[in-house]
């Protein structure tokens, strides 16, 4: 995990305090999410904003985005942006993405050094693309990782989107994730 400062940790805390405190407490199973978006940007810094995962093609997608997951009801609510580049750089596609069923949620708990509200885990769900451009658009898979808690070795912090008969961008490449109890 990124190191945060203390000052930076007590931001973020009280940024998304109001938004947590309406929605969950200790035993709830309910968790705000925060990938590559505000206020990560502004407490972290621009490396944090957005996440970005490769396809073995070289193609990436950066991805934004916030909501809400509930262990017990197996619920997600949110959603954000997406940035479909190619390797040069060239903007394949762009739009917004809806969280639509949550497949699963595997808490890593927290860190003695940060706030225990602060959790990091793995959040799979399934989403809706809708491209900039017009048309139906597209699911996919994604999963939103946070070290957090994690022991060293496992999964790295980032996003991993994997698009329905479509490319699987599988590389994390770069961004900031959390998860807020």
């Amino acid at each position: 995990m990124k190191k945060l400062s203390i000052p930076a940790v007590v931001a973020f805390v009280v940024l998304v305090a109001g938004t947590v405190g309406a929605q969950a407490d200790s035993g709830s199973g309910t968790f705000v999410y925060v990938a590559g978006a505000e206020p990560l940007c502004t407490i972290i810094g621009p490396a944090a904003c957005p996440d970005v995962a490769r396809a073995d093609n070289g193609d990436t997608v950066e991805i934004a985005g916030a909501g809400s997951l509930s262990i017990h009801s197996k619920s997600v609510v949110g959603g954000g942006s997406f940035r479909h580049k190619a390797p040069d750089g060239t903007v394949r596609a762009t739009g917004t993405w809806s969280a639509l069923t949550l497949l699963s949620f595997n808490s890593y708990g927290s860190q003695p050094d940060l706030p225990p509200n602060l959790v990091g885990g793995l959040a799979r769900m399934r989403v809706h693309l809708t491209p900039s451009a017009g048309g139906p658009g597209v699911d996919a898979l994604l999963e939103i990782d946070c070290e957090i808690g994690k022991v060293p070795g496992g999964h790295l912090e980032g996003v991993r989107l994997v698009v329905d008969n479509g490319l699987n961008f599988n590389q994390k490449v770069s961004g900031f994730t959390v998860f807020v109890q």
